[in-house]
């Protein structure tokens, strides 16, 4: 018992102070990295930044600062930088080995910081998913879909794929297709339907909306419609050309196809 009283005291004597300055730089130091990260944010210089960059500076930042920190908490205790720069090597080729994925991520959200394909705020389709960007992390990138889900994205996946960016661009093209009887007038049909786009104030004028007779269906008349439009106002002059064609139709007399089949019987 004596012994093991002796070697707590020895413990204590020899490694007590170390131990208490580690944690006192520890707690010191997080707090540290934390008010530097706020000063950072709040600078004249990194306000010029756009938002997802900002984030993802602030995100690595935080990352370095803290990892200083907890090497400086090892060299306080006595440990020889030597033995940690190895110790270090060794669990990076382990960690690396275990954590591809993350890297991976990590790389593909540097990637994404210095081409910049899209922005915070686009709403853009992977192909899979599509929704508006909410967040540029640093290892997954937060997409906000139409019906407010949240679709975490890998970054290593965002930036190997054939993206569609629809905010890229101040204008969008509505396209939409109206199929009618063969009873009906063509030119009736073309000028109703210009009339219908003309009358949505939400249609720009330039370029001009455009309709004309694309195909001949089996049973349809097919009338291809195109007209611009803000991207931000593209799914309302998308409905609401869907639903006012069709009662200018009703109103002019114009008829739909419905799906028939005529049968023939023959006597024998």
């Amino acid at each position: 018992m004596e012994k093991f009283l002796d070697f707590l005291v020895d413990f204590a004597v020899e490694y007590g102070l170390k131990i208490v300055g580690a944690l006192l730089v520890l707690v010191i130091g997080l707090s540290l990295c934390n008010l530097i990260i706020k000063l950072v944010r709040k600078g004249k210089a990194f306000n010029k930044l756009s938002l997802d960059t900002a984030r993802f500076a602030a995100s690595a930042m935080g990352i370095v600062l803290k990892l200083i920190v907890i090497l400086t908490c090892i060299a306080i205790l006595g440990v020889p930088m030597s033995s940690i720069i190895a110790l270090l090597g060794t669990a990076g080729v382990a960690i690396g080995l275990g954590l591809q994925g993350s890297l991976s991520n990590f790389a593909g959200g540097i990637i994404l910081m210095i081409f910049r394909p899209f922005h915070v705020g686009d709403y853009i389709d992977t192909g899979t998913y599509a929704g508006t960007v909410e967040t540029i992390g640093v290892y997954y990138t937060y997409l906000t879909t139409i019906d407010n889900s949240r679709v975490v994205v890998p970054n290593s996946v965002v930036s190997n794929l054939t993206l569609k960016d629809f905010s890229s661009y101040e204008k969008r093209r509505v396209d939409l297709v109206f199929k009618v009887d063969y009873s009906n007038d063509i030119e009736k049909v073309k000028s109703v339907i210009l009339e219908t786009a003309a009358n949505n104030e939400l249609v720009l004028k330039e370029p001009a909306p455009f309709v004309r007779l694309s195909n001949h269906g089996d049973s349809s008349l097919d009338f291809t419609c195109r007209t611009w439009c803000a991207s931000s106002d593209y799914w309302t002059v998308y409905f609401d050309l869907t639903e006012n064609v069709k009662k200018a139709f009703d109103a002019n007399g114009i008829t739909v196809p419905f799906p028939q089949m005529d049968v023939h019987i023959k006597n024998s």
